[in-house]
């Protein structure tokens, strides 16, 4: 489905609010959760990686990538418990999502540094 939009499924992306718990630590640099109108999918990390991330996602934060909510089974093994089969709309959510985060951040420091808004 090359043309897929999440708008074809009812669901318009301004409208999916992003909760963001900012992360000061190495790797794991925030929490993610979100609403869609009345459901919540909590558990999305935002993590730092030495690795090139597939999509090549660039921040000023550095190579961020996005990893869904998961448990891991009695092997070890991850299994994401939130998933997306269309790349097209997987990658229309993590646009959002990075956006959201990125605001969150400038936010998150100005406040932390006493930094007037612009």
């Amino acid at each position: 489905m090359p043309n897929d939009k999440l708008e074809n499924y009812g669901l318009n992306i301004k409208d999916i609010e992003v909760k963001t718990k900012i992360i000061e630590n190495q790797s794991l640099k925030a929490i993610i959760g979100l609403n869609f109108g009345p459901f919540t999918v909590k558990g999305f990390r935002i993590s730092k990686s030495k690795y090139v991330p597939d999509s090549g996602e660039k921040t000023k934060n550095g190579e961020l990538w996005i990893v869904p909510p998961s448990y891991k089974d009695s092997g070890g093994r991850y299994h994401p418990t939130f998933f997306i089969p269309h790349k097209e709309l997987w990658q229309e959510l993590k646009d959002h999502i990075m956006t959201e985060y990125e605001k969150a951040v400038d936010a998150h420091y100005r406040k932390r540094l006493n930094m007037p808004e612009f």
